[in-house]
């Protein structure tokens, strides 16, 4: 995909974040819904087992894009299927947009520390891209600071290096293919397992 495309496909969203960013951090009530949520994410979006992602501070678009996703069964990765596909359908279509604004208004997750040698090769590639395999900075679309662009391209800043690691992981394989599965197929089918590695191993510090 050529830069000017990548350009124009941030421009498409980067219009939405002043609108969007109050309303996705504006503080709200616990919904009744998040004392089942907390179990795994954390009752404040923070999750204390990296198998499962940090939700706070997440974009509340993306959010609601992803529980959607779990509910009609468009997200059919592995983790998708066996856990969230049954915890989504609990949610009631009502509560969808109120447990996402939720989540999105708590305070994101901290830095993280992760293998030095990782994270050094792991910045790199976010900042700068793969110019040998034509693979974009992933800063393009997440940001230099991994916060994101609404509502398509997620928060990356902080999250676990081992679920960034397995998304990247099925993106790859195709086995994620929902929202904008298709840009992060391609990218994700040029970076090596330690590419990958080294990549989550960054956000993760973010």
């Amino acid at each position: 995909m050529t830069s000017n495309l990548w350009l124009r496909q941030i421009g498409v969203v980067a219009g939405a974040v002043l609108l969007l960013t109050g309303a996705a951090h504006a503080a709200k009530k616990p919904p009744s819904i998040v004392a089942t949520c907390a179990a795994c994410h954390g009752v404040n979006g923070v999750s204390v087992a990296s198998t499962f992602p940090d939700l706070a501070g997440q974009w509340s678009p993306y959010l609601t894009a992803q529980i959607r996703a779990f509910k009609d069964h468009t997200r059919a990765d592995p983790l998708a299927k066996s856990i969230m596909w049954g915890m989504a359908a609990t949610i009631p279509d009502n509560e969808i947009s109120e447990v996402s604004r939720y989540f999105a208004s708590q305070k994101g997750p901290a830095p993280g520390t992760e293998p030095a040698a990782l994270v050094a090769a792991g910045r790199k590639i976010f900042m700068g891209g793969i110019t040998s395999t034509n693979t974009p900075a992933c800063m393009a679309c997440h940001g230099p600071t991994g916060r994101g662009l609404p509502p398509l391209f997620p928060r990356l800043a902080g999250q676990h290096a081992a679920y960034v690691a397995t998304q990247l992981g099925y993106f790859k394989q195709g086995l994620r293919t929902n929202g904008s599965s298709s840009i992060m197929q391609t990218i994700a089918a040029k970076l090596t397992t330690k590419e990958i590695k080294e990549v989550a191993a960054f956000t993760r510090t973010l």
